[in-house]
């Protein structure tokens, strides 16, 4: 009897207990589990790893853009020395050829005209555009009176009034201005400033020339003015004499010494072959009807002054690096040249 007691009461206990699951269905859960978050954690490792591929790149990217520019920087230092050696080599042979009484040679020896015209050198690396100007046949900015001013922008296609603000604003920041002698002077951008509108509170004085042509940068009217890296192709600074040389001037400068268009580029072409030696060898001025008055003297021999422009490029021109040197040539000094200013990553 106490035996079939004792198995009733357990069939009842097991009925009553809740039942566990167990087997296949619990694995299979914990497994989804666990590819989630293996998923999750290659995600975030992908991320990363991304992250980092992309600073790579980029750090790549920079590294090689560092090493073009400092090529090209190489190469636009190698441009200006080759260019002056090319210019030395001309004027000991121009030299030695006059000593003797030889006839003026029809061109220069180096095949290189002073007159801005571009020349590409290719060098191991890569390429260097040069372009040589003589300073001579320049407008000179500090001496140039108004009507020569006013021919110049005239012949730059600028207008009208334009060309008559530009000019009087030239004309009065050369004069001189500010307090008593011995004063102490400020900076242009002072002046210019004073000039503008904001005044000084101190009385300043201000020397009356142009130290460089880019100063005009700080005249009213030129600010931020597309013209200024250009404008040294056209105007100079330096005391290169009383004439204007007509062997080495623009299109532009030519058009303001009172030739018209045509002969301007007759000029141009002519001079490639012989240059002019006497006044008489030019075409008669017909004067463009925009230029009034021209009392420009010419003259026919280069400066010893000479504005060196050296592009190196590399990548087929996608990094460029552009260095303005000015010089001095004497080839009776024991260096027979004398860099008088260089600036270092010129627009242009």
């Amino acid at each position: 009897m106490q035996g079939m007691l004792r198995l009733a009461r357990d069939h009842h206990n097991r009925r009553n207990q809740p039942a566990v699951r167990s087997g296949p269905l619990s694995r299979r859960g914990e497994e989804g589990v666990i590819l989630l978050l293996v998923m999750w954690i290659l995600v975030l490792i992908s991320v990363v790893v991304l992250s980092w591929a992309q600073e790579w790149r980029t750090e790549i990217r920079l590294t090689a853009n560092y090493r073009d520019a400092q090529e090209c920087h190489r190469l636009a230092e190698a441009g200006v020395f080759y260019a002056l050696g090319k210019l030395t080599e001309t004027k000991i042979a121009e030299t030695t050829r006059a000593s003797v009484g030889l006839v003026e040679l029809p061109q220069p020896v180096s095949g290189w005209p002073l007159d801005q015209t571009s020349r590409v050198i290719e060098l191991p690396g890569g390429k260097v555009e040069v372009r040589v100007g003589d300073e001579g046949g320049k407008i000179n900015l500090n001496m140039a009176n108004e009507q020569t001013l006013t021919n110049i922008f005239t012949a730059l296609r600028l207008p009208p009034d334009r060309v008559k603000a530009m000019v009087t604003n030239i004309l009065d920041w050369r004069k001189q201005e500010g307090g008593p002698a011995g004063s102490s002077p400020v900076s242009p951008f002072a002046a210019r400033k004073a000039r503008l509108g904001g005044g000084l509170r101190q009385p300043f004085s201000r020397k009356t020339r142009f130290d460089t042509v880019e100063e005009l940068a700080w005249v009213k009217g030129f600010e931020s003015s597309p013209l200024i890296p250009r404008l040294a192709d056209w105007f100079t600074v330096q005391p290169t004499g009383a004439g204007v040389n007509v062997n080495t001037a623009s299109l532009e400068v030519l058009e303001a010494l009172g030739f018209a268009p045509e002969q301007a580029r007759t000029i141009i072409f002519s001079r490639q072959s012989v240059p002019y030696r006497q006044i008489n060898e030019l075409p008669p001025r017909a004067v463009d009807p925009r230029i009034t008055q021209f009392q420009q003297p010419f003259s026919f021999q280069s400066s010893p002054f000479c504005t060196i422009k050296a592009s190196g490029m590399v990548n087929n021109k996608k990094a460029r690096h552009t260095i303005k040197a000015m010089a001095r040539l004497d080839i009776s000094a024991e260096t027979p040249w004398s860099i008088l200013s260089w600036v270092d990553d010129f627009p242009g």
